[in-house]
């Protein structure tokens, strides 16, 4: 009888160890996986680039990426993350955001979206002489897309805008003196023009606009470990040189200094009330610094 206790004993307790075993396995192969989503299709190579570099520099180099393709909504994918099924992807940070996920605070850009050119009517730049501060800024009309967050920020300062829902319709509406200007990134105003070059359209050449935002890696909640990890990769990267030589490298980057680094330009900057008070504005290194262009 006895004897049938201590085997019986044995038994469970090899049961409970092989049980055990499988779990940890498990976990480790999820461990293993990263699964990201990219809806910019412009952005894939760099994001996953970046995400590499971060786990190379925690020594996670083996963790394999795993892409998902699947074409959805934003929503859609938003629900996959709060089930764990997409551990990572990148946006344009907001409170509601990082209440819902696990930001990551560390600029993917460096904030370079955060500075805005203006698209104007040629022959019109007089109407921007002399206008050196927010105050004198806001009276000048904006065009903007009525669901752009640029959109929202400027209706929060009392910017003067004219909104439409189709954004292809600001350009000729431009031209047809609705407005002063349309707001753009900087990446953006050189390939617009050319776009739209049957149009008497021009870069004003005095004003750039400093509206702070960021594009972060968001985390699922359902991987605070996930987080913590790529936050520490990234600014190992950073502090090594790496993710800058790499940044420098992009088409984004180098489209924005063809245009900043031809001239001087008066600041002016515009609260952004939707950016959350967490937001890292006071480390410079995550920051693009374009200082030595500024009048």
């Amino acid at each position: 009888m006895v004897l049938n206790t201590l085997l019986k004993k044995v038994f469970v307790r090899k049961v409970i160890a092989i049980a055990l075993l499988l779990s940890t396995s498990t976990s480790q192969a999820i461990a293993n996986t990263i699964n990201y989503y990219i809806e910019e299709v412009a952005l894939q190579q760099y994001n996953k680039r970046v995400l590499q570099m971060a786990l190379e520099h925690i020594e996670l180099a083996g963790t394999k990426l795993n892409a998902i393709s699947d074409k959805m909504t934003r929503e859609q994918a938003f629900m996959r993350m709060d089930a764990g099924e997409i551990d990572i992807m990148w946006l344009n940070t907001s409170q509601e955001l990082e209440d819902r996920f696990i930001p990551v605070r560390i600029p993917m850009f460096k904030g370079l979206m955060s500075y805005r050119v203006l698209m104007i009517r040629q022959g019109n730049e007089q109407r921007f002489v002399g206008i050196g501060n927010f105050s004198q800024f806001k009276d000048l009309k904006a065009g903007v897309g009525r669901f752009w967050t640029t959109t929202k920020v400027f209706k929060a300062e009392g910017i003067n805008s004219v909104l439409t829902t189709k954004t292809p319709n600001l350009y000729p509406m431009l031209e047809g003196g609705r407005f002063d200007y349309i707001p753009r990134g900087v990446m953006e105003i050189a390939p617009e023009l050319k776009k739209y070059s049957n149009l008497p359209l021009a870069l004003e050449t005095t004003l750039l606009l400093h509206l702070p935002t960021a594009v972060y890696p968001f985390v699922s909640k359902s991987n605070p470990k996930l987080a913590a990890l790529v936050e520490e990769g990234m600014l190992k990267a950073i502090d090594s040189g790496e993710f800058d030589a790499y940044f420098k490298t992009t088409n984004q980057y180098q489209d924005t200094m063809k245009i900043i680094s031809q001239y001087k330009w008066k600041v002016i900057p515009i609260n952004n009330s939707l950016l959350p008070k967490s937001t890292p504005l006071s480390d410079s290194k995550l920051w693009v610094d374009f200082s030595q262009y500024l009048q």
